[in-house]
């Protein structure tokens, strides 16, 4: 089956309180989900929601519901799948809201296509172009190389002429065929609802080509080492000529040394003569073998430095093509390009490409691993507040940090972009603190009692008593007005907040089988709940269901984490490894992002993050740490 690949050029309209769209790719790292389920295409948008914010949760909620619908289940026809997805998630959002999504799957050569909404795909092959569907529907067929195509939304198709479509469409790249949409996109007072995606096939090469180049490259090379090898024959016939002259030398000199006791100076002159051609023999035999030997290592290791130099260079041509479509693949060619470089030279073959092209492959390896070595500066010594402060546990709120002073019994605010400092509770109520949650101008703490409320310029309360039933509180979060406890018997506690405090305890979790939570040490809720274990698992739970996530693409595995960190804000996961000295950064989809590498995170007690603001916040011990965002 002939695998299709795809260069993609993405346009985004500007979110508005009226409305908000997005582009969704994703390849599976999975070899199963890849040949079951293909590459996962799709345009999305959302109108009529309560405003900006609510629009972007809900879109990141539906794209994540699209995505476990359609990859969590291998079983069944793809076609019918995607549009059984899209006809799920859609019903899932809120009534009266505007939806349309757009999507397209493609297995080895074949696309297809399910729109919900007034979406369409036109496809532009060989100069001709088409729209292969218009509204709800679905369909399938064969992709070309070289065939370009346009999924959008419905407003999109409102706005872009026919004739500017075309003309894009025929370009040589979706690059340049955005360069002629984008402006016309952007001019428009309210684009929250357009988004587009052009993409141009690919076909890769079958293996039977590559048999085929590869033989003929063979064949050049033979070429080339024709007159090299031509000295070799050349040395080893004079190896073959002088070997037998040598055996007879050697028993005549057997022979006449037998017969020259006591004859004159005729047969000693004789002797010598017959020494000295042998001497003369044997050195020509032995700079012939050295010359040959030598010449055939040359040989042999010109043609190995030269046949893996261009397998090399051949992965980082196709590692480059995909460092924004296919991080983790880009990864995985340029490494083992960088393997295939290191072979050359361990062989110490002289290749003067080598070189330069080593550099270029680091450059590019440094992008896709996005591995940082930082030295954060201070961001806020707690003493400044309070003597002898010393925070063990953070969140944020309302763009601020709430830090947990448990030595002090002390609750104290920080600002994330102005660095205003405050105390915002404290007292007895809060002995024996282990845990803050906020959601501002609430603060939550989790104590030996139970958990305690306060407010600025209130007085604090306890507003949940503790429960046998809970086991030991691993985590405590705020979100949505209600309280999260990560209980470690297995099972998450909710309580909602009603107008007098909050509801009796409810278990989140979904069916008879809990999970195991021993090792539960962190929790964080964007709408989804993600819970970190000792050993570096993560669970994924939405609305109470345990949800497919698997990390990919990250280089060592985790050791010792303590803290998992996003909200609704953030796009991505932050994990504190204190093991491995690192803040580990992942894509929602389980896809490695980067990491950032500094001896101090081993001491780090807590970890906050603002991608608005572009930095990671640690805490440690009586200072907060900065680290930017790259």
């Amino acid at each position: 089956m002939e695998k299709i690949d795809f260069q993609l050029a993405k346009i985004v309209g500007t979110s508005t309180k009226k409305g908000w769209s997005q582009v969704h790719t994703f390849t599976p790292t999975e070899p199963e989900k890849l040949t079951r389920r293909g590459q996962l295409l799709a345009v999305i948008s959302l109108g009529e929601l309560e405003g900006e914010v609510e629009a972007v949760s809900v879109g990141r909620e539906v794209i994540s519901r699209l995505h476990e619908e359609y990859y969590g289940n291998l079983v069944g026809n793809p076609l019918e799948r995607l549009e059984e997805a899209i006809k799920k998630v859609v019903a899932e959002v809120k009534p009266g809201a505007e939806i349309e999504i757009a999507a397209t799957a493609v297995i080895g050569e074949i696309l297809y296509l399910a729109v919900f909404g007034q979406g369409r795909l036109v496809l532009a092959r060989e100069g001709k172009i088409a729209t292969v569907l218009t509204g709800e529907g679905t369909a399938s067929g064969r992709l070309q190389n070289n065939d370009v195509f346009f999924l959008g939304t419905g407003k999109i198709f409102e706005i872009i002429a026919e004739g500017t479509l075309r003309a894009a469409l025929v370009t040589d790249s979706p690059e340049e065929a955005t360069e002629t949409l984008v402006p016309i996109i952007h001019a428009q007072e309210e684009s929250g609802t357009i988004a587009g995606l052009v993409a141009k096939a690919k076909r890769e090469q079958s293996e039977e080509a590559i048999e085929l180049e590869e033989k003929k490259e063979k064949v050049s090379v033979k070429k080339k080492l024709s007159m090299g090898l031509n000295l070799t024959v050349f040395l080893q016939t004079l190896q073959q000529k002088v070997r037998p002259l040598l055996f007879q030398l050697r028993r005549k000199l057997k022979v006449e040394a037998v017969y020259l006791k006591g004859e004159g100076e005729k047969k000693r002159r004789s002797q010598k003569t017959v020494i000295t051609v042998a001497l003369v023999l044997f050195l020509l035999l032995a700079v012939s073998v050295v010359l040959g030997t030598r010449q055939r290592k040359q040989l042999g290791q010109g043609k190995t430095a030269s046949a893996l130099l261009q397998e090399a260079k051949a992965k980082k041509e196709e590692g480059a093509a995909l460092l924004e479509l296919n991080p983790l693949k880009a990864k995985e060619l340029l490494l083992e390009a960088q393997n295939l470089v290191r072979e050359i030279e361990s062989e110490g073959a002289p290749e003067p490409a080598v070189g330069e092209f080593k550099q270029e492959l680091e450059s590019l390896l440094a992008k896709v691993l996005r591995e940082h070595e930082v030295a954060p500066g201070v961001y806020f010594d707690l003493e400044l507040i309070k003597a002898g402060a010393s925070g063990s546990d953070l969140d944020v709120s309302a763009e601020q940090v709430i830090i947990l002073d448990p030595s002090k019994s002390t609750v104290y605010g920080l600002g994330v972009s102005d660095k205003k400092s405050a105390i915002l509770a404290g007292g007895e109520e809060l002995k024996g603190a282990n845990q803050v949650a906020a959601f501002l101008p609430k603060i939550f703490v989790l104590t030996e009692k139970g958990v305690v409320q306060g407010e600025e310029t209130k007085k604090q309360k306890l507003v949940i008593e503790a429960d046998e039933a809970w086991g030991k509180i691993a985590d405590l979060r705020a979100f949505g007005g209600s309280l999260y406890l990560l209980g470690q018997k297995g099972e998450i506690w909710k309580y909602t907040g009603v107008e007098e405090g909050f509801s009796g305890r409810q278990a989140w979790l979904q069916g008879e089988a809990k999970p195991d939570l021993n090792e539960a040490v962190s929790m964080a809720i964007d709408g989804a709940i993600w819970i970190l274990k000792s050993d570096g698992a993560i669970l994924k739970y939405v609305r109470g269901v345990r949800d497919v996530f698997g990390v990919a693409g990250l280089d060592k595995p985790l050791t010792n984490p303590t803290v998992i960190y996003t909200d609704a804000d953030q796009e991505r996961l932050y994990l504190l490894d204190q093991g491995n000295s690192r803040v580990v950064v992942l894509a929602k989809s389980g896809e490695y992002h980067s990491q950032y590498l500094w001896e101090g995170i081993k001491d780090a007690s807590g970890l906050v993050a603002s991608e608005k603001e572009g930095k990671i916040l640690l805490l440690v011990g009586s200072k907060v740490y900065e680290i930017k965002i790259k």
